[in-house]
């Protein structure tokens, strides 16, 4: 099996352990935690010389377990789109490749199904991914592929759906300008699939302030999001 890329399209499966943490003042102020299921689509386009183009989407969701004011478990989705290009050169008996692009990660949950006072959240990320990955033989017919990437936060944004607690009350929109995210997989490979683990970090600070309903001022905590699995996929 060659090291090198390969034009193709992959369709992945995946499970994986969520949790998302919210923190003021030190102290854990939101937690979000449990299973999550989901797939992926990935179309890869070999370049010349080298060069490779990659693009991805992925879905996953699952009823997560909930704890803040209130307690229960709340429907959660994920949503991501990538685009990378890359350049990759053999160097003795294993391949490394480095890549860059652009991702954008939507956020869904919904907390009315806690019931009375439950609203609709949304988190949106845009951010600039830059990876490394190594690549050598594993056998006479299969491979390993490991990957480090950093994310680098564009933009970001929460809304609160606070119109469903009541239709007079205003949803609010916070950016978070301020994080960064980390990606680590490594995957044993064949010729038309693979199997592997994965995780995925995000760290995001301290919304901007927000006083549409001054004098009560509403921001968005820091956070973090781990997640934790492995994936299979198909490649044709």
């Amino acid at each position: 099996m060659s090291l090198k890329t390969r034009g193709s399209v992959e369709i992945g499966v995946q499970t994986y352990k969520y949790k998302y943490e919210e923190e003021v003042d030190g102290a854990s102020f939101m937690e979000e935690s449990g299973p999550k299921y989901g797939f992926s689509v990935t179309g890869i386009k070999r370049l010349a010389d080298g060069y490779y183009a990659i693009a991805d989407i992925r879905y996953a969701t699952g009823d997560v377990s909930y704890s803040s004011s209130g307690t229960g478990d709340v429907t959660d989705k994920v949503y991501e789109a990538r685009l990378l290009a890359g350049k990759e050169a053999e160097v003795r008996n294993y391949l490394l490749s480095s890549y860059t692009g652009v991702g954008y990660r939507m956020l869904k949950n919904d907390l009315r199904d806690l019931g009375l006072g439950g609203y609709r959240r949304t988190s949106q990320y845009i951010y600039i991914p830059i990876g490394i990955l190594h690549r050598f033989h594993a056998g006479s017919s299969g491979r390993i592929s490991t990957s480090i990437e950093y994310d680098y936060l564009v933009w970001a944004k929460q809304t609160s759906y606070y119109s469903d607690i009541d239709p007079l009350l205003i949803d609010i929109a916070n950016k978070q300008k301020h994080g960064y995210g980390a990606r680590i997989s490594s995957a044993y490979e064949q010729e038309d699939w693979s199997i592997g683990l994965f995780l995925n970090y995000w760290k995001i600070g301290d919304s901007e302030l927000n006083d549409y309903y001054y004098p009560i001022v509403i921001w968005e905590p820091k956070n973090e999001t781990k997640e934790y699995g492995v994936q299979l996929k198909y490649r044709f």
